[in-house]
């Protein structure tokens, strides 16, 4: 071979070898137990949203609730008439004279030919009498100087209540039953003018009283009556004067019971079981104040209570026959000083009524 074609033999074989050397083959996995980071799939296309859900039809709004009624309002304390201090609830909205809820009972007001300090015509006392009982339940009034100033004599003028009807009253003057006619509203309270004193005069005032040994000299109920004229006072007294019908025992033991007897002319008037007094004033009496200006403690008022019997002659008055005014109610069920709101219904002290 010539040096030529050697030449160009070796030049060949060289590229060769080159040209192998670089190729090399794929590495192999790793040993080491580490997994390989699968690399992440392609991301799918992203669905076609969802629709929106069609909307709800509106609801029908439920109903308001009806609202409740309003509370029916208080009765106003002096029965849409009257404000006096004296008064016990006057349940005569209507002004027709007759009570509203016990149609058996009625009511008349009753005013003097005097004038009062503000130069108004004066009251001279209400009463609530019962067509049921035929006989005066309650009488109250105003006690002061200014009625019983005696100026005429004691008229006897017993006639019925023009402001009540007729036929429920007593029919006469004539008594029965072992009673006289007793006053709720004495005559020698009302002696400042001839038509003060004739009203109290009318038989809606006017109530049966044992005479043997109650409404006589020393009797159980003058004894009282007596006693009630020393509280009367420069600020005024108020009074309510009134009969119970149903069986009753006193602080003193005595006892009476309901019937029926002859008097004033009919057979069918009740017999009063007890009679009481209810009062209130101004604890110094010479306050120049009205009650209804006063503090309840610058006021007491107290009952006094006795059975309507011939045993309590001769009985002076003690703490045996006074409760409250609450305890009065409890009795009876009439509400009494309903003007006087502060009026302390609810304690007494006997030594406030010299006792």
């Amino acid at each position: 071979m010539s040096i030529k074609h050697f030449q160009r033999f070796f030049l060949l074989t060289a590229l060769l070898c080159l040209l192998f050397s670089c190729v090399e083959e794929s590495p192999a996995p790793p040993d080491n137990g580490e997994e390989i980071e699968n690399p992440e799939p392609n991301p799918e296309p992203n669905p076609e949203p969802e629709p929106e859900p069609e909307p709800e039809p509106n609801p029908e709004p439920e109903p308001k609730p009806e609202p409740e009624p309003e509370p029916e309002p208080e009765p106003k304390p002096e029965g849409l008439r009257y404000a006096w201090a004296e008064l016990p609830l006057v349940n005569d909205y209507d002004r027709n004279g007759r009570d509203d809820s016990d149609a058996s009972l009625y009511y008349a007001y009753h005013f003097t030919d005097l004038k009062a300090p503000d130069g108004s015509k004066a009251r001279n006392y209400t009463v609530c009498f019962s067509g049921e009982h035929h006989c005066p339940v309650w009488v109250s009034a105003p006690r002061h100087n200014m009625y019983q100033v005696k100026k005429v004599n004691r008229t006897d003028a017993y006639k019925a209540d023009p402001d009540i009807p007729y036929d429920i009253q007593y029919h006469s003057k004539s008594t029965g039953g072992g009673c006289n006619k007793g006053h709720m509203l004495g005559s020698a309270e009302r002696l400042a003018s001839r038509t003060t004193n004739e009203q109290v005069f009318y038989y809606s005032n006017i109530a049966p009283q044992l005479s043997a040994g109650f409404n006589t000299g020393g009797g159980g109920w003058n004894i009282l009556e007596d006693y009630i004229d020393t509280q009367v006072c420069p600020d005024t007294l108020y009074v309510v004067i009134g009969c119970y019908f149903d069986t009753y025992t006193d602080g003193y033991g005595k006892k009476a019971s309901p019937k029926r007897i002859e008097f004033g002319g009919r057979s069918d008037v009740s017999f009063p079981t007890m009679f009481y007094y209810a009062l209130l004033r101004t604890k110094s009496g010479s306050s120049h104040k009205a009650v209804k200006d006063c503090k309840a403690d610058e006021l007491q008022c107290v009952a006094f209570v006795r059975s309507h019997t011939n045993e309590l002659k001769g009985q002076e008055v003690s703490s045996k026959e006074m409760m409250s005014i609450a305890d009065l109610e409890k009795i009876t069920g009439f509400t009494y000083f309903v003007n006087v709101p502060q009026a302390p219904k609810k304690s007494y002290k006997a030594s406030d009524w010299d006792l």
